[in-house]
Formats: structure tokens, C-alpha cells, sequence
């Protein structure tokens, strides 16, 4: 591949949620263009990229996991399957832990979460009770792991740079906060002369409805140095692409019921130049129109941007692909235009 970055622009527009709170319990904001706009944290979309099923149903490898409870749930099993007893068991799993974390304070659980695949996490136990003085050098990563990288602080030579950068989503337009009052019915109350039917529970929650703008990328090279197996960088690549527009929060997810796909995705093959985040197309808040929604005025508002963004580029080698839920009134020269988001995947990794 000699490609640079593959990068991917959603608009989607999500009905009454609360799909990424605050410690207030309110749904996420931001500042952006002087006007307050709705959020969504990146760490909340790659949380649910990295889980989506589609993610590993591509990538055909196991998902890492990050926990702080790693020693019962992952290395104690695992020693125990392969025919240790319990508290010879227990004793290398925490050997083991304390030289990871450097932490030896908590016989059950690290103090900070660690972030391994399975195959990675054995096999580098089985070089630490083996006495390999490199055990630490860690076989390839998961595909999760190698896009979203990881930090350990305790442990720096097994850091891995993410491959992948995910902004926080905004909304395109000024956002509407709304306030939702809300009773729990008690079942086994009647309105009987004096008996009390007032519900058993009640209380208010915050929620918006709204348009967002969604960025990322993937910086192929540090994928490739991650992997260091072409066809799994291919397939990692498209699972991103596919998990993006699939995965969604979860946040209240069942009192709002909020699957709603992008209205229009653009997805970039960079091969020279810098990457483009689009956002600035909305330092003025999009407004609907007599005619036009706020998902399509976004959408020609972005595709609008991007022509203008180009022209500021000093080098642009690049293929912009463009598939949409919504009419536009024009389809600005450079954008190929493709049947479904499907195609758009396709048509991707075809470029590649």
C-alpha cells in the first residue's frame, strides 16, 4: 500500500438521546464557533467501534480487553488450563502482574487498566515464567490495540502509538438542550379512597436531539508497522470503516432507542498531504431551510467546506469518495459519488 491515511466524515443525525453523559448526568457539550453544541467524546466512539460486532466479525482475530481485573478473569485461567494448581497459579499470575504494572498493592487488581489481547497477554506470561529476560519484547498486537494504541506507564516499551485518530463529535448546528420529567408507576398501587397512587419513583433527566459531525482517520503506515501482516492491516482498515458508521453508544440507549446510520459519509484515500478535518464548516451553526433539513444542509455544507479546504491544501494526491442518504443540489467536481456506504467501503479498499 502506498497509501497515507484513510479518512472517513459521517453526518448523522441521532432523535431524543442522551448518548454520552457528563458527571453532571447531562448529555456532553462543547463551545465550538462561540455557540454550545452537542458532544460525543472520542473515547466514547472508539469504545464503540472497538465492540461493535462487525469489528471482529472482519477483522477475524480476537478484540483486546482493558481491565484492572486481569489476574482473576484472564491469567489465573489460563495458567489453571494449563495444569498449574490454584495457588501455583495464583502466586505466577501475580509475579507476573507486579513486574506488568509495578504494582503490588492489590492482590485482585491492577491500579491501572490494562489493555491486551489474549494472545499477546499468555504468550508474554509464558515468557516470564520461563525466565526469558526479553519477555517483556511483546509478539503483534491485536488490530484494536494497534489502532487506538497503548500507554502503559509502568511499562513504556510496551507502548504501541495509535494508528487511528478519532475527534470528538459536535453538532452542526446550536444545540437544543432538553429537559425530560419522568415517573416510575408503582404496579401494586390502586386508587382507592385513601390510599396513596403516587408513582414509586420520579425524577428528571437531560436530552438533545441532533445533527453531529464525525472525524477520523487511520494512519496506514503506523498501522502497517503495528501489524506487520498486510492482509491483516487491509482487513483492519475496513473493519473501521464498517464499525464507524455501525457502532453506536450505548449511553440510555434503551429509553431512546437511537440507531440512526449516517445521512452521508465521505471517505478520503490520502497518498501526499496533510489529512483534512472538516468541522470548520460549521463555525457558523447550519440552520434548516423552507426546503432543506438540517441533515442536508449539513451535508452540502461539508462538501461545500471541502472544496474550499482543498484549495489551501499545497499538495492534495488524493481520492474523495461520497455516498449520501439525502438529495444535494450539487455534487462538487473531485467527489465520486457511490450507490450505499457498502460501496463506499469498497470502493476504499479497492484503492488501497
Amino acid at each position: 500500500m502506498n497509501t497515507k491515511t484513510v479518512e472517513l466524515h459521517l453526518i448523522q443525525s441521532f432523535p431524543p438521546s442522551c448518548i454520552n453523559r457528563d458527571g453532571n448526568n447531562s448529555p456532553k457539550d462543547c463551545t465550538f464557533g462561540n455557540v454550545r453544541r452537542a458532544r460525543i467524546s472520542s473515547q466514547c466512539l472508539k469504545r464503540a467501534i472497538r465492540q461493535a460486532d462487525s469489528f471482529a466479525d472482519i477483522v477475524g482475530e480476537e478484540i483486546a480487553s482493558r481491565s484492572k481485573l486481569m489476574r482473576d478473569k484472564k491469567l489465573v485461567p489460563y495458567l489453571l488450563e494449563k495444569g498449574l494448581n490454584q495457588a501455583d497459579a495464583e502466586q505466577a499470575a501475580d509475579a507476573f502482574r507486579v513486574e506488568l504494572a509495578k504494582d503490588d498493592k492489590k492482590k485482585d487488581q491492577t491500579s491501572v487498566g490494562l489493555y491486551f489481547g489474549d494472545s499477546e497477554l499468555f504468550a508474554l506470561l509464558d515468557a516470564h515464567r520461563t525466565g526469558d529476560k526479553n519477555w517483556r519484547k511483546a509478539p503483534r498486537v491485536s488490530a484494536d490495540v494497534a489502532l487506538f494504541g497503548r500507554m502503559l506507564a509502568e511499562a513504556p516499551e510496551m507502548g504501541v502509538d495509535a494508528a487511528a485518530q478519532v475527534a470528538h463529535a459536535i453538532s452542526t448546528h446550536k444545540l437544543a438542550q432538553n429537559m425530560d420529567y419522568w415517573t416510575a408507576a408503582d404496579d401494586l398501587r390502586h386508587s382507592k379512597e385513601g390510599e396513596d397512587t403516587g408513582a414509586s419513583m420520579l425524577g428528571t433527566a437531560e436530552f438533545n436531539a441532533s445533527v453531529f459531525y464525525r472525524y477520523a482517520l487511520v494512519s496506514v503506515s503506523i498501522l502497517q508497522y503495528n501489524l506487520r501482516d498486510q492482509d491483516l492491516v487491509g482487513r483492519t482498515i475496513e473493519a473501521f470503516m464498517v464499525a464507524s458508521s455501525e457502532a453506536m453508544p450505548t449511553g440510555k440507549i434503551t429509553g431512546h432507542a437511537h440507531g440512526n446510520p449516517p445521512l452521508f459519509a465521505l471517505a478520503v484515500v490520502r497518498r501526499k498531504g496533510m489529512p483534512l478535518n472538516l468541522c470548520n464548516a460549521f463555525l457558523k451553526p447550519a440552520e434548516p431551510t423552507r426546503d432543506k433539513g438540517l441533515g442536508q444542509v449539513s451535508s452540502e455544507l461539508l462538501v461545500q467546506h471541502l472544496q474550499e479546504a482543498r484549495k489551501m491544501l499545497a499538495v492534495d494526491e488524493a481520492q474523495y469518495f461520497a455516498s449520501q442518504a439525502t438529495p444535494m443540489d450539487s455534487m462538487p467536481y473531485g467527489l465520486e459519488y457511490v450507490g450505499g456506504y457498502r460501496d463506499l467501503v469498497s470502493r476504499v479498499m479497492a484503492a488501497l
